[in-house]
């Protein structure tokens, strides 16, 4: 399976409530926020990047725990062995910008 069927046959099945993939996308920008932050503070302060996947990944993982469940899988969704980690990572920020770009084409017609 390659990572285009993935996102679309796995992740975005997994993600259909509304209010968990806001959640996803608040994660994705939060975790994005705290990259650049820690990387133009005036003195790197390297264990703060250890902080990114919890800022990451926190929020989407609320949302399963509460709005999307899924009991096969489990809660702890980082402990996946079925596909790589980095692609679930890459499938969160595809959904978060594939849902701006409907956002910003609704927003202009």
């Amino acid at each position: 399976m390659n990572f285009n069927d993935f996102y679309q046959r796995v992740f975005l099945p997994e993600h259909t409530h509304p209010v968990n993939v806001a959640l996803h996308m608040m994660g994705t920008f939060a975790g994005l926020a705290h990259l650049i932050a820690v990387l133009t503070l005036p003195v790197l302060w390297w264990p703060a990047l250890l902080l990114f996947p919890v800022v990451h990944a926190a929020p989407g993982l609320i949302g399963h725990r509460w709005l999307e469940r899924n009991v096969a899988i489990g809660d702890a969704r980082w402990q996946r062995t079925d596909f790589p980690i980095w692609w679930f990572f890459l499938a969160n920020h595809r959904m978060t910008a594939e849902r701006l770009l409907r956002a910003f084409k609704a927003i202009a017609n």
